[in-house]
């Protein structure tokens, strides 16, 4: 049988909101995310912060970070992106649902978090058009080329990413991406399918 993943009511918002699917969760697992992220590109590169806090510390990821009280998940990443780059999302072109990506409890050592909402956003040249790399509060912010972010096993990049990334960037369906670690080390990531009509994560 297909394994299924009940939406939390937070996931079921950032679903009824960005795909327009009418439906109620359902299915055996509960599944919450308190976090959101987002990819901002243009032609061959995306803009990433290399975190001088934990989670990810010192590796390079989106941008993003937890809810306020009673926040969306679209308006949760279009703080963060301000608040974290200076760069608000009303102004691209394309900003959308990517997918979600997960993970066991405890596998954060900051909390006890399970995953995050994934956005893509295209930038124009005229947004965020430096070329340096930029110091924040948050880290060090910089353009780097996708093909180097999405190389697997590169230990600079958070480990995930190279996973989901590039088929986030392809435009494809939104899916779940569901990692396993041990000891810290990711092993296994297992590409689960948001299903329309059940809203359920179908195993692929």
């Amino acid at each position: 049988m297909p394994e299924s993943i009940r939406l939390s009511e937070r996931w079921y918002v950032m679903i009824i909101g960005d795909m327009g699917v009418k439906c109620k969760p359902k299915g055996p697992k509960v599944v919450r995310l308190p976090y959101t992220i987002c990819f901002c590109y243009r032609e061959d590169g995306v803009l990433l912060l290399l975190r001088a806090r934990p989670p990810n510390q010192w590796r390079w990821n989106g941008l993003g970070g937890k809810f306020l009280p009673d926040e969306t998940p679209r308006a949760c990443v279009r703080r963060e992106v301000l608040e974290e780059a200076g760069i608000d999302l009303a102004h691209s072109p394309d900003w959308h649902f990517g997918g979600g990506v997960t993970w066991n409890a405890g596998d954060d050592p900051t909390s006890a978090s399970r995953g995050m909402y994934v956005y893509i956003a295209e930038l124009p040249a005229d947004m965020a058009p430096w070329a340096e790399e930029r110091v924040t509060s948050e880290g060090v912010l910089a353009w780097k080329p996708l093909a180097w972010v999405c190389v697997s096993g590169n230990a600079a990049v958070v480990s995930n990413i190279a996973h989901f990334l590039p088929e986030m960037l392809r435009g494809n369906i939104p899916c779940v991406y569901a990692c396993t670690y041990c000891l810290g080390q990711l092993i296994r990531v297992r590409r689960l399918a948001l299903s329309d009509d059940v809203c359920t994560v179908a195993a692929v």
